[in-house]
């Protein structure tokens, strides 16, 4: 049986995870979904946290497989791109986009601190404000990854009706990766797929591409 790290979003929790953490659980495999550094607290905790604190966290959990939705996912490529893991799964993964970047100092430099995020419409535990600051973090942290390096199989889910990230971003991420690529398309729901309609199915698949590669 396998070892899998479940990763939220930014501005989530570990809970975000725990639908897909019951049926890894159902399947016999050992799951852990924590909550990463900064978050599960006050949007004003983000502020300072870098990348690669993240990144620490994600380490401190020796995994065999590693499953990431939305910056969970770049911190899963990230894991994988070092070699650590035999396979990720990517939920609704951004691609690296130096264009966000440049869009976020713009606003900082005029002096805008923080975003406002809508409400969870399927009651995630997650903040309703993101400093500007993490959202930079997020993105400086992906687009210094090297994709190329990521060579282990990986499976990538979409949520047709993601309007959070651009589902064109799994294309890009696609590839980009050199390792072999599953991919699976959410026809309902939106960007946090665990939480959503059609999680059971997506929890079955990611259970199905955990045995696969192992075996």
């Amino acid at each position: 049986m396998a070892r899998v790290l479940c990763l939220h979003g930014l501005g989530g929790t570990g809970a975000t995870m725990w639908a897909v953490v019951g049926h890894l659980s159902s399947a016999h495999h050992t799951a852990f979904a924590p909550t990463l550094p900064g978050h599960g607290s006050a949007p004003d905790d983000l502020v300072g946290v870098a990348f690669d604190d993240w990144l620490a966290a994600a380490r401190n959990w020796p995994a065999d497989f590693v499953v990431g939705q939305s910056m969970g996912a770049a911190l899963a490529l990230a894991l994988a791109a070092e070699g650590l893991v035999r396979g990720v799964v990517l939920i609704n993964p951004l691609a690296p986009d130096p264009d966000a970047i440049d869009g976020l100092e713009w606003r900082q430099a005029r002096g805008t601190t923080t975003i406002e995020v809508d409400p969870s419409s399927v009651a995630e535990v997650a903040y309703e404000t993101l400093p500007i600051e993490s959202l930079l973090a997020m993105h400086t942290g992906l687009l210094g990854l090297d994709l190329s390096a990521v060579r282990v199989p990986v499976l990538i889910v979409t949520s047709a009706n993601d309007d959070v990230v651009d589902p064109a971003s799994s294309d890009v991420v696609a590839s980009a990766v050199r390792g072999e690529v599953a991919r699976l398309r959410l026809e309902r729901g939106g960007h946090v797929a665990s939480l959503d309609v059609e999680r059971d199915l997506m929890a079955a698949a990611i259970v199905d591409f955990v045995a696969r590669v192992t075996a």
